[in-house]
């Protein structure tokens, strides 16, 4: 959505820069240089509203893509550990942490580096342009539709669990990331041919496609980017909070006062919240950063007046420039911000993090011990082998309660010599989680 206004404001600035006829603006003769026209830049900086503007651009956008590449590398790391993979909402929360950096690298670095150096990347030639324009474009699309399909699992896996079991599967998860990935990129192919560069070295749409880039492509990026994921976001949300809740009461009338029954009901019940609370988190915080986009582009043809009397209004514009930057900053701190929602809200995330600085020493030790001092017992490894079924088929979200029981039965494994045990009791809450 940012791209449609981008591609809208450098067709305003090149007309602007063309028309302008402030005689008392022009800059005079320094060291023997010829008197200029001052270019739109230039003007707008003796405005406040473009000042703060292009401050917030030059020092947050660093710190937002340096915070969201840390972060997003950290949770793609712990979301393709074995303990994590298996499971599809954690195969899609990997494949949106790579989205999420494409976006900040596409995007928000090349304002960035024009901010800083005044040379914008997809003004280089008409290939990067188009692979600009095509990228940008199809790292957003792609993102936010990765967030509605793992939506949509997590409410067939809370709303109908036994149907899930048969239906919902990695490979099917796999198979809609190919798809959606495929819809993504037809929906914006026609960039790969509709925009080129000016003979002054700008990137706009050609000729024939001015009006429908003007017009036409600002609401179908709309409607794909923000409208469309919203109303579904809030609608799945809903449909899962509600059925949480429903769960909940049904397990308090199933299980009456059983303490074992009621036990083991609410760890399995407390994993699933878990899960489903950092997705919430994830849904709700991308709605709530992307809404002043979609109101500012529902509200500025009216809004903002550029050109008044046959004049442009350079404060107008200076406050455009303003309110679309910092919508700008919501829109790349959503796809920075995941890592840290991820940390506040899953327990079970946590522990991975610090399994992933912590453990990696103590594991390599651990291992060496292990195989040094015995080989490990035969029914171990038939423990694990099952362990590890149980933990896909249940969408994973029970494989620590099946982990900590059977480690701990005195019957398994090799009892006959206490190193062993000792080594297994330091590698158990690696394999549990």
């Amino acid at each position: 959505m940012n791209i449609s206004v981008m591609s809208e404001t450098t067709m305003l600035r090149e007309n602007i820069t063309e028309n302008i006829t402030i005689t008392t603006s022009i800059i005079p003769e320094i060291g023997g240089d010829p008197p200029r026209r001052p270019t739109l830049p230039e003007i707008l900086m003796a405005y406040s509203e473009y000042v703060w503007a292009v401050n917030l651009g030059t020092y947050v956008f660093p710190i937002i893509i340096g915070l969201g590449t840390i972060g997003n590398v950290l949770s793609f790391l712990i979301m393709i550990r074995r303990t994590m993979i298996i499971t599809p909402t954690c195969f899609y929360m990997a494949i949106l942490a790579i989205s999420d950096t494409t976006i900040l690298y596409v995007d928000c670095l090349r304002k960035w580096v024009f901010l800083m150096y005044g040379e914008d990347a997809w003004n280089i030639n008409t290939a990067a342009c188009r692979a600009f324009y095509y990228l940008s474009y199809s790292s957003f699309h792609y993102s936010v539709w990765i967030i509605v399909a793992m939506t949509t699992e997590r409410f067939f896996a809370i709303r109908y669990p036994l149907k899930f079991l048969t239906v919902g599967s990695m490979r099917k998860t796999k198979v809609a990331c190919l798809i959606i990935l495929i819809c993504v990129l037809l929906l914006n192919c026609q960039f790969t041919w509709s925009v080129k560069i000016t003979e002054k070295g700008t990137c706009v749409p050609e000729e024939n496609y001015s009006n429908f880039h003007k017009d036409v492509m600002p609401w179908i990026d709309a409607v794909f980017y923000s409208f469309l994921p919203f109303v579904i976001l809030i609608t799945f949300n809903v449909l899962i909070i509600c059925s949480l809740r429903k769960a909940h009461r049904r397990q308090k009338i199933l299980h009456g006062n059983s303490t074992s029954h009621k036990s083991a009901s609410q760890n399995r019940s407390s994993i699933k919240h878990r899960m489903t609370a950092m997705l919430l988190s994830v849904t709700f915080t991308f709605i709530i950063m992307t809404a002043p986009k979609t109101i500012l582009l529902c509200i500025r043809n009216e809004v903002f007046k550029f050109l008044k009397y046959n004049t442009y209004d350079f404060q107008e514009i200076a406050l455009y420039t303003l309110i679309t930057r910092i919508a700008d900053l919501c829109i790349y701190t959503n796809h920075a911000i995941n890592f840290f929602l991820y940390c506040v809200s899953g327990q079970r995330f946590r522990k991975e993090l610090k399994l992933l600085f912590l453990c990696r020493k103590s594991r390599s030790a651990s291992l060496s011990q292990y195989s040094l001092k015995c080989p490990p017992p035969s029914r171990y490894q038939t423990m694990q082998t099952v362990s590890r079924g149980s933990y896909e088929n249940d969408n994973g979200l029970e494989s620590y309660h099946a982990m900590h029981i059977i480690s701990n039965n005195p019957n398994l494994g090799s009892n006959n010599n206490e190193n062993c045990q000792d080594v297994n009791k330091q590698n158990e809450p690696e394999n549990s989680l």
